[in-house]
């Protein structure tokens, strides 16, 4: 644990540096809150949509490698994140090396929306054909497509858990599309008779999905 928390120290004060959106980080109550759900649920096969510099990418993988008791990539034992900005790969990999889970990790550089399409097709792309986790933190407007086009790729009982979707009391505000992408996709999910969800206060609300 030690080694994640220095690991996340760094993460947090390269992002204030080196980028204009160091609110976007999930922040250590809620990345500690992740990493421990993986281990709860003995999540070994983990899928991150939008990892900004790594923090929560961190965090997720570091409970893979506690609940498999290894830190190499082999089957059955992964964390995979697409994310569409390649300029924070410099970030995201020095991360991961200080929080010994870079062998774990493989990042796919590119819209989730057409990496997850191109899966559904039948690609053969590397994203694999099932998670026992999947956690959405992208493109506000894009949560209706993620949950559906990750849906297929997570195993009976596992999880879809969703970042913002408090979207900080703005959900009814329809005119904005990020809003509208949000209360969209919490639509979806509660009348969706596949899942169950519930929702955790935690930074800016965390809805955990259960698949059936």
């Amino acid at each position: 644990m030690e080694k994640l928390l220095s690991a996340l120290n760094w993460i947090e004060r390269q992002t204030h540096t080196r980028t204009n959106h160091a609110q976007m980080l999930v922040g250590k109550e809620e990345g500690l809150y992740l990493r421990d759900f993986v281990c709860r649920t003995s999540s070994l096969r983990v899928l991150e949509i939008g990892t900004f510099t790594g923090y929560s990418l961190a965090c997720l993988a570091d409970g893979v490698r506690s609940a498999a008791g290894t830190v190499k990539r082999s089957n059955g034992v992964y964390a995979d994140a697409i994310e569409i900005n390649r300029e924070l790969d410099y970030i995201i990999e020095e991360g991961l090396q200080r929080a010994g889970v870079s062998e774990l990790v493989k990042v796919f550089f590119g819209d989730a929306v057409d990496i997850l399409s191109q899966k559904k097709a039948g690609a053969d792309n590397g994203i694999a054909e099932e998670y026992d986790l999947v956690f959405i933190d992208a493109d506000k407007r894009q949560y209706p497509q993620y949950y559906e086009l990750t849906l297929p790729l997570v195993k009976p009982g596992g999880y879809i858990l969703a970042d913002n979707v408090s979207w900080y009391g703005r959900t009814e505000d329809h005119s904005d599309p990020k809003s509208a992408g949000i209360s969209s996709f919490k639509s979806i999910v509660e009348s969706d008779s596949r899942v169950e969800s519930h929702l955790v206060d935690i930074r800016d609300g965390l809805l955990i999905i259960r698949c059936k």
